[in-house]
C-alpha cells in the first residue's frame, strides 16, 4: 500500500508543479486541500480548497512557471501519508519585462505531506518551502564546516 501512495504522491507533485494539471482529476479527492505559507501572500489565505480550485491553481501555476523540473530527494510513506523532500526549478514568465531580466529561472525547495483517503485519493497536501531548498541548505552548511 505504501508504494502505491508513494507513486501517486510523486505523480501528483510532478503533474501539478510540472505542467500536467490532469493529475488533479485523476488523483485528488473532491474535498482536497492544498496549504503552503506562501499562499497567504499570493491568495490572501493559507489554503486552496476543493478539486476545482486545486485544478485552477495547477493550470495557473503551469502558465506562470514553464520548463518546470521537479527533483525528488526523499519519499517516506507511513500508513496513508507520504512525505516528499523536493526541489523545483522553472522559468518564471511573470519576470518578463521586469528589471531582473526576462523569463528568469527560479528555484526553491521544500517538504510536503500528502494524506490519502480510503479510496486512495489525495485529500491533503500541506508543505513548507524555502529558497534554497532543504538539500541546498544542508549542502551550504556542510561546506561551511
Amino acid at each position: 500500500m505504501n508504494n502505491k501512495y508513494k507513486m501517486r504522491a510523486e505523480q501528483f507533485l510532478r503533474g501539478v508543479y510540472g505542467g500536467d494539471p490532469s493529475v488533479v482529476d485523476n488523483l485528488a479527492a473532491e474535498e482536497m486541500v492544498i496549504s503552503y505559507p506562501v499562499f497567504k501572500k499570493i491568495y490572501g489565505t493559507y489554503s486552496i480548497c476543493g478539486r476545482e480550485a486545486v485544478k485552477k491553481f495547477a493550470i495557473q501555476f503551469a502558465k506562470r512557471f514553464t520548463e518546470g523540473q521537479v527533483t525528488l530527494h526523499e519519499l517516506i510513506a507511513e500508513r496513508n501519508c507520504v512525505i516528499i523532500v523536493w526541489s523545483f526549478c522553472a522559468r518564471d514568465t511573470a519576470s518578463a519585462g521586469q528589471n531582473s531580466g526576462s523569463n528568469d529561472f527560479q528555484s526553491w525547495g521544500g517538504i510536503t505531506l500528502y494524506r490519502f483517503d480510503d479510496s486512495g485519493k489525495i485529500v491533503l497536501e500541506v508543505g513548507e518551502e524555502s529558497e534554497p531548498g532543504p538539500f541546498g541548505r544542508l549542502e551550504r552548511t556542510y561546506k561551511q564546516h
